[in-house]
């Protein structure tokens, strides 16, 4: 009897581990790697591919709230640097998190946000997901080829010329530039 419940027991196991082997399992962005492609929807309910939409530029990809202040506090500087780059080139995105779309469509009315924003509804499908994001905001920079090459936690000042010349660096050579320290020399 023993043996009987144990095959069953056993039986049963195979039948749900093998029911779970069918799910997909999503590789979280990692420095370095090809950024996983998922779908996004525009504020006016369209439906595009992350690989689409990013598809030969470097691109800033920001994830937000409205109700996020350092969140707010950057959007200046994103707006600033989405309009500092050549658009053949470069991408400044986002992708606001909230559960109200309408609170996402009047915040970039009001704040005359320039640059595309998608919309995750409540961060769960796309920005907790798949980009493993749970605080805000949260910023990948990929290169041309999707690879990510840097990946920036909290508010961030975007808008410098030297972020500019970063990027660039970033366009030509797919990777983020190595800074070498000059030896300042007292008088």
């Amino acid at each position: 009897m023993k043996s009987y419940v144990f095959l069953v027991m056993s039986l049963s196991l195979a039948v749900f581990l093998s029911g779970c082997s069918d799910e997909k399992v999503m590789a979280l962005p990692e420095k370095g790697k090809v950024m996983p492609v998922f779908t996004m929807i525009s504020l006016s309910g369209e439906k595009i591919s992350s690989k689409a939409l990013f598809k030969d530029k470097v691109v800033v990809f920001n994830v937000w709230a409205t109700w996020c202040p350092p969140c707010r506090d950057e959007m200046p500087d994103l707006i600033k640097l989405s309009e500092m780059l050549p658009k053949d080139k470069f991408l400044v995105v986002g992708l606001a998190t909230d559960q109200m779309l309408q609170h996402v469509k009047d915040f970039v009315k009001e704040h005359h946000v320039s640059f595309p924003i998608y919309w995750d509804d409540g961060g769960k499908a796309i920005a907790l997901d798949v980009l493993g994001v749970a605080r805000y905001p949260e910023t990948f920079v990929l290169n041309r080829k999707g690879v990510l090459v840097e990946r920036v936690v909290g508010g961030f000042p975007w808008a410098s010329p030297q972020i500019k010349v970063i990027l660039e660096a970033i366009y030509n050579t797919g990777a983020v530039p190595t800074v070498q320290h000059k030896e300042i020399k007292k008088p």
